[in-house]
């Protein structure tokens, strides 16, 4: 008789390059490639390690935010029920005003959002296009102003909650357990409850539905829409309670602390072309970058160039509709992912490099179909022996934008190391932004050099005339150079401009206080605290010359 065979036991499946349809499997799939999670981690230190060290810089300076009770009472942060401000309160709480603790709080968020990133890309693509989407995500030179900049810092935390939220999308729509698709809406009620600032946690459900439709799906299938439901909801429900604040309140901020006319803007189907042209030259040739992007003078051949490349994305949009759904829909991701600054009254800046933090993902993936298609069609029209660089392409393609990219990073890190350097930088981009004048101003205010100071400044205004910032910093040099009759008349003409600038209304208080013009100076004090009602500096300023105009009473 013949013996049975021994039945052995079939090995455990490798799921590297098969679907990933469950967590398990992404669970599985991410101990498989330990070493590319390791690189992602180490990669990213490397690049922005020259940023660690970095200062505060005087732009949104968040130096200055620290100081706020809200920052340093974290019960008071706890209270104001925004994620963001708890994460500043907390990193304060631990280091104190310590700029380096929150340039490495930014960078471990960018390695987190390398391996969300890492892991969406294989649910959606094969293990090659999610290791060079991933890697070029990571080094992208855009990003710098999300991770460098620390007050840039809320873009990357956004991601870290809107990536899960398309991971458990995308393994609920492989797998159709539902437990996924409740982990992804409690993700995003979670989101819109704490991180709802701007609103750019509403680019999440259409970012979804684009990827379902799109990416997930071979073609449209408008029966998805029950999937699409509890998102919908928690976005309709919150929209109708904070948008009409938040939307008020952001057009606010814009016309009185950085003196946007949004009234007086151009109308929005004229900033659609410069939108997408800002938008997608940036991630696909990411050489000029810039803080700011205002000031320049566009002429018609300009202009005619945006609206070519703004037709020819809507174009490609539609061409590969059947020829590559998914390149359709990465294009589409990337316009949506800005969707707060195609907003029919300006709420946002059309341009921003922190803004393309998201769409950098969907960039990054087209890029790597474009040199895997490449490759294809270099080895299929090969008919001799193929060379290792034609078998892989490719690769060592990816490996030369790789470098690039890294190495522009690195180079932006340094321009954002300092207030000085990022302001000589930004001149070389932006020399007719007024902002840009008069920040430098303050660095040069700062390091004691009055007259260059009130150069700057000047310059600002000149660019701006009803800068009240600017002229509000022309009045406190003059203060310094104890020219008081130039002093006050900035001072009194910024306060006109802007009568939220309680500085103005402080510093006028000092000086009339010291010229013993104490009514004067207590009303300014009054007026300081109208729009600053803790500031210590002006209670302290009223206390003051209430005792002198007592004693000063008591004397006659």
């Amino acid at each position: 008789m013949k013996k049975k065979a021994k039945k052995t036991q079939p090995p455990e499946n490798n799921i590297k390059d098969s679907e990933i349809r469950t967590f398990r499997d992404l669970i599985k799939y991410a101990r498989e490639n330990k070493i590319i999670i390791g690189l992602i981690f180490a990669f990213t230190l490397l690049i922005y390690a020259n940023i660690i060290t970095g200062d505060f810089v005087n732009l949104d300076d968040l130096s200055v935010a620290l100081k706020l009770p809200i920052i340093q009472d974290f019960k008071l942060a706890m209270k104001a029920g925004d994620g963001h401000t708890m994460i500043m309160s907390a990193t304060y709480h631990i280091f104190g005003e310590n700029s380096s603790a929150f340039h490495v709080q930014s960078i471990i968020m960018h390695m987190i959002n390398g391996v969300l990133v890492f892991s969406l890309l294989r649910i959606l693509f094969d293990r090659r296009i999610s290791i060079i989407g991933t890697f070029l995500f990571l080094a992208h030179p855009a990003n710098t102003e999300a991770i460098s900049w620390h007050a840039g810092q809320i873009y990357a935390l956004r991601a870290n909650l809107i990536l899960p939220i398309l991971i458990f999308f995308a393994l609920y729509r492989k797998s159709g357990i539902k437990k996924y698709l409740v982990i992804s809406n409690f993700i995003y009620l979670i989101g819109m409850m704490f991180f709802q600032t701007q609103g750019w946690m509403f680019i999440a459900p259409f970012l979804l539905v684009l990827m379902d439709q799109f990416l997930i799906e071979k073609k449209i299938n408008f029966k998805n829409i029950k999937f699409y439901l509890p998102i919908m909801i928690i976005s309709l429900a919150f929209a109708a309670i904070l948008l009409p604040r938040s939307f008020k309140v952001r057009v606010e901020e814009l016309n009185t602390l950085y003196y946007v006319n949004t009234e007086a803007s151009t109308p929005l189907i004229n900033r659609i072309p410069y939108i997408i042209y800002m938008e997608f030259r940036t991630l696909f040739y990411p050489k000029v970058l810039s803080i700011y992007h205002e000031g320049k003078y566009i002429s018609p051949v300009e202009y005619s160039f945006m609206i070519v490349v703004t037709l020819a994305v809507i174009s490609g949009i539609i061409y590969f509709l059947k020829k590559d759904r998914r390149v359709s829909g990465l294009l589409l991701m990337i316009l949506f992912s800005i969707l707060p600054s195609f907003s029919p009254v300006i709420i946002a800046w059309l341009a921003a490099e922190r803004y393309l933090y998201i769409p950098s993902i969907f960039s990054s993936v087209l890029i790597a179909l474009f040199l895997m298609w490449v490759e294809g069609k270099i080895n299929k029209n090969s008919k001799n022996e193929k060379s290792e660089l034609k078998k892989n392409f490719g690769t060592y393609s990816f490996l030369i934008i790789l470098v690039l990219y890294s190495i522009r990073t690195v180079a932006r890190n340094v321009d954002l190391r300092n207030s000085k350097n990022l302001w000589i930088a930004t001149k070389k981009t932006a020399p007719y932004s007024y902002r840009v004048y008069n920040n430098m101003g303050d660095v040069l205010a700062n390091e004691g050099d009055l007259d260059g100071a009130l150069e700057n400044f000047k310059r600002s205004v000149a660019l701006k005339p009803d800068y009240a910032d600017a002229v509000h910093n022309i009045g406190h040099i003059y203060m310094v150079k104890k020219d008081y009759p130039q002093a006050i008349f900035h001072l009194q003409k910024s306060l006109d401009m802007n009568p939220r600038l309680y500085p103005s209304a402080y510093k006028l208080g000092i000086i009339y206080a010291g010229q013993g013009e104490y009514e004067k100076a207590k009303s300014y004090f009054e007026n300081c605290l109208e729009f600053s009602p803790d500031n210590p500096d002006c209670i302290q300023g009223i206390s003051a010359v209430e005792q002198l105009m007592l004693q000063k009473d008591q004397s006659q």
